[in-house]
């Protein structure tokens, strides 16, 4: 298989040379554009099961939205977690202590066989641990069920992957996931609308197991790479296996407040998505364009906030501030030209993604106005959040996630749930562009306590030793 996608003899696995980070802005690109690449394709794999829903029906897409919400808040608990292996293994890289390297890896997949037992349980009570609105709970129910159950999917391959991220060797997560976006899109419209006297129609359900598949098939290949012969030989993935109490622990206080932070922005999210849902159809739709726009540009901000805890934590290893604050420059500039360049269509032509959407059956053209003020809001508020996603990833790369999420959350549930809340409370919330615009609050007062925590520079720690 390895062969097949062309990575066997590729430079992530040649020789235990030390990988140096290169500073330059082409040494960056090369590390940040295959980020960029795969956090494209992930959330492409979303924004299909999306397209190919509101094709299917309103209501199914709607019903996704809700029921996939939940599902991804007990996604990213374990997520965040396992996410973690890619600030060790790049300390580790940074510090050339190459033997150790596959260690972390080892204790995040103990962890996930740990807690993939509670999901069944969690998925089986679907239909009680939810706020789905009645006229979406057949099919709400039945998404985040199935999802549930398989929740602990993506924290392997999370666990995986930073294998690879650590080092900067992101080529293999770039062709995986595309592959994984492939088969996810090829049996999403084969499942949701199936074929006549072949296969039937499933609708959500058939959305759900095309994404379980295609998550199982990069987990696979994931694995297959992390335990072949050289890396075997170069980074000793299959010695390093013993549980270590001590890192295990590590992981795990490094990882946990971003997990309860993740955990607790998606849920903040879920609760204002439930209150606009109960409100009416219009507003559950308008909100629902609204997040699959924002899954589609979010990629600069997952691939920036990934690559930046790598190189940086590849130059704690090193004890080099220097460079860090170099990259962190550059990547600034970067950041703004991604986000005019991703965003400039809709812009200038809101009704573009509209247009899109009027592939589906039903009539939204009323909603069009509405929609083409909170495009021009998510622009601001996008890169905003991209801004944070590179001063964030330098906190993560020297283990300092406690302030990190507790700042998110205070600004989170004060500037945007609770006004929501309140509004929703007094039946005042009749339009989404005030939640956009508490989103602004939001991420914009994030911006500046990050960044102030930033120049203090009490986040610049090793976590290896």
């Amino acid at each position: 298989m390895l062969k097949f996608l062309g990575l066997r003899n590729n430079g992530y696995m040649n020789s235990t040379k030390k990988i140096q980070i290169d500073t330059s802005v082409s040494g960056i690109l090369k590390i940040i554009i295959p980020l960029i690449l795969s956090c494209l394709s992930s959330n492409l794999m979303f924004l299909v099961d999306r397209f190919i829903l509101m094709r299917y029906s309103l209501d199914a897409m709607n019903a996704a939205m809700l029921g996939g919400n939940l599902a991804g808040f007990y996604v990213f608990l374990l997520m965040a977690i396992t996410g973690t292996t890619e600030i060790f293994v790049g300390q580790y890289n940074g510090a050339g202590e190459y033997d150790k390297i596959a260690a972390p890896v080892w204790q995040m997949i103990y962890l996930v066989i740990f807690t993939a037992i509670f999901y069944i349980p969690i998925g089986y009570f679907s239909d009680h641990l939810n706020l789905i609105p009645e006229c979406y709970a057949e099919d709400g129910i039945a998404y985040q069920r199935l999802l549930t159950y398989f929740c602990w999917m993506p924290g392997l391959a999370a666990a995986f992957t930073g294998f690879f991220i650590g080092r900067g060797q992101t080529k293999i997560i770039t062709i995986i996931v595309i592959l994984g976006n492939l088969i996810n899109a090829i049996l999403d419209y084969l499942l949701v609308f199936g074929i006549r006297g072949v296969i039937p129609s499933l609708g959500c359900r058939g959305a759900a197991e095309a994404t379980i598949i295609a998550e199982a098939i990069q987990i696979l290949i994931l694995a297959g790479s992390f335990w072949s012969s050289k890396n075997r030989k170069h980074f000793h993935t299959a010695k390093n296996y013993k549980f270590d109490k001590k890192l295990f622990q590590k992981c795990l206080k490094i990882g946990l407040p971003m997990s309860l932070g993740r955990g607790a922005e998606l849920l903040a999210w879920y609760l204002v998505y439930a209150a606009l849902s109960h409100i009416s159809k219009d507003l559950a739709t308008i909100h629902g364009i609204a997040v699959t726009v924002y899954v589609l540009i979010a990629f600069i901000c997952d691939s920036l906030t990934k690559g930046t805890a790598a190189i940086s934590a590849n130059f704690i290893g090193k004890q080099d501030l220097v460079s860090i604050g170099m990259v962190l420059r550059k990547l600034i500039i970067m950041t703004l030209i991604l986000c005019f360049v991703f965003m400039f269509p809709l812009l200038i032509s809101p009704r573009l993604f509209c247009g899109i959407l009027g592939t589906i059956n039903e009539d939204i053209t009323h909603l069009y106005p509405t929609l083409s003020i909170i495009f021009k809001i998510q622009f601001i508020n996008i890169t905003i959040e991209s801004l944070c996603a590179i001063f964030g990833g330098t906190l993560i790369s020297g283990g300092d996630t406690k302030y990190l999420n507790i700042t998110n959350l205070i600004c989170l549930w004060g500037f945007v749930v609770l006004p929501v809340a309140l509004l929703y409370a007094f039946n005042m919330l009749n339009s989404a562009i005030p939640v956009h615009l508490l989103s602004t609050c939001w991420i914009f007062s994030c911006l500046l306590l990050i960044y102030r925590r930033y120049k203090s520079r009490k986040w610049y720690k090793s976590v290896i030793y």
